[in-house]
């Protein structure tokens, strides 16, 4: 996406994906506060880690301890989350609006922090974070409680049951788990996902993911994670380069990559 915005534009400028080991970050970031970098984006399972390690840091990095944005200047880190601001980008791309009373958010990491930190601001008033390990989702509640008093937060396990238990009278679903990267999630509670919610898989596959493609044969609105990738695409090159791109161009670019390679697995921001 960005090369293909970097070329449209002749900007003196690329846009490489770096594959980092374990425990590397550290001594990447010294190279980068020294080296001739704008900034960069930051994926899982490094988003926490890049929040630490970072000069200074926005309020919603602050908030949700976990970072997806780096941008340099004068050899300080600045770290950023997009992961919210992009999902409601695409909420909005595709006339759905931004704010949505009731909100089940699936997961309890770094994506999911971003995302409850903005749809809570943006006017939800109920929220409630299932996580395979319910501790962590009762933390992610209780983070975000702090933040924002008047928005009632509750917090379980991701199990089928209590999925389909939580999805009655829900606005708006946002699955933010790596189940959906490697296989079909065969105990998804898909008779709880009703015609009048709508559904977002931050995961993102050529052709859509299976939660989504199935929700979708249902009458379920439901998208899948390019159109928030690519509104983050959008925000992060504001915020390195000061030109404003609107994040359709982006998901343009996106889509036509996305075509050039073979159905499988799912890809997470």
């Amino acid at each position: 996406m960005h090369n293909g915005v970097i070329a449209r534009r002749k900007l003196p400028l690329r846009y490489v994906m770096i594959d980092l080991p374990p425990g590397k970050l550290p001594d990447f970031l010294r190279g980068v506060r020294a080296g001739n970098f704008l900034g960069g984006n930051v994926t899982i399972p490094y988003k926490e880690e890049a929040a630490c390690l970072a000069d200074r840091m926005s309020e919603a990095v602050r908030v949700c301890g976990a970072a997806n944005v780096l941008r340099v200047r004068s050899g300080r880190l600045h770290a950023d989350n997009t992961d919210g601001r992009g999902l409601l980008a695409a909420l909005a791309g595709a006339g759905w609006g931004r704010r949505f009373s009731r909100v089940v958010l699936l997961g309890a990491g770094g994506s999911a922090r971003g995302i409850g930190y903005a749809l809570a601001r943006a006017g939800t008033r109920e929220m409630v974070i299932l996580n395979r390990t319910p501790l962590r989702a009762h933390a992610v509640a209780e983070l975000l409680s702090r933040k924002f008093p008047r928005v009632t937060f509750s917090a379980g396990k991701l199990e089928p049951r209590e999925m389909a238990r939580e999805f009655s009278g829900t606005d708006l679903i946002v699955q933010c788990t790596s189940l959906g990267l490697t296989a079909e999630w065969k105990s998804f509670p898909v008779e709880g996902v009703k015609k009048e919610t709508r559904f977002v898989d931050i995961v993102y596959q050529r052709g859509g993911t299976s939660l989504v493609r199935i929700l979708r044969r249902k009458g379920v609105p439901a998208m899948d994670g390019l159109p928030m990738l690519a509104h983050q695409a959008a925000l992060s090159f504001g915020a390195w380069t000061g030109v404003e791109v609107a994040g359709e161009e982006f998901l343009s670019h996106a889509r036509r990559e996305l075509a050039k390679r073979r159905p499988g697995r799912g890809i997470r921001t």
